[in-house]
């Protein structure tokens, strides 16, 4: 009969460093499960959000006689995002008119005087006169008007500052030439013309 020696087998006992280890990986793990969670609600409560505010703004700008202008529009300002009347997108979109028009105005003005005294000079002076023009009365006189809640005069502000790129363009047609800001006498004619048809959806309101 064989003989069984008994050997005792050795009790691990964790020691305070990898207690503090393990405990330190659990509450990292317990961090990462609850940030992910934070996100996945972030993005299922904010995606329906974004949804609503595209939908707003196509459904406004369908009362508009260029939709996808207008949608293109508003959608390249973040703050369009953030609103829910047709009031405040109207607001947003005489902004972006302004800005637009006090741009190219800028640009136009230091275009011309480089042909002042020249065959084309005459041309560039209308050019110049008619968007400087278009921009102070935006600047000056149209967002008051709004702020004020006189939606009629902003409109018809507005409508005027529109007329700018056109009178640009016929000036040049007129000396049987193309207009070398076309690309921004079609903005500023763009823009004016979305803001306009969105202040008029305010007027009688």
């Amino acid at each position: 009969m064989g003989v069984y020696t008994y050997v005792e087998a050795p009790c691990f006992t964790p020691n305070t460093s990898t207690t503090y280890e393990v405990q330190t990986r659990m509450a990292s793990m317990t961090t990462s499960l609850a940030m992910v969670l934070v996100v996945l609600a972030v993005v299922s409560y904010g995606l329906p959000a974004a949804h609503s505010d595209i939908d707003f703004i196509a459904r406004t700008c369908r009362k508009t006689t260029n939709a996808a202008l207008c949608v293109a529009m508003l959608s390249a300002d973040p703050k369009s995002g953030q609103v829910s009347t047709e009031h405040d997108l109207a607001s947003i979109a005489l902004q972006i008119a302004t800005n637009t028009a006090k741009k190219n105005a800028a640009v136009i003005y230091d275009l011309g005087g480089k042909y002042q005294g020249t065959p084309v000079g005459p041309a560039w002076n209308v050019c110049v006169k008619a968007h400087v023009i278009a921009a102070t009365e935006l600047m000056i006189d149209a967002r008051p008007s709004f702020n004020g809640g006189d939606y009629a005069e902003t409109s018809k502000i507005v409508s005027e500052a529109k007329g700018a790129g056109n009178a640009c363009e016929n000036a040049f047609k007129g000396i049987h030439k193309k207009s070398p800001v076309a690309n921004m006498d079609r903005e500023t004619t763009e823009r004016c013309g979305v803001a306009g048809d969105l202040i008029g959806l305010l007027i009688g309101k």
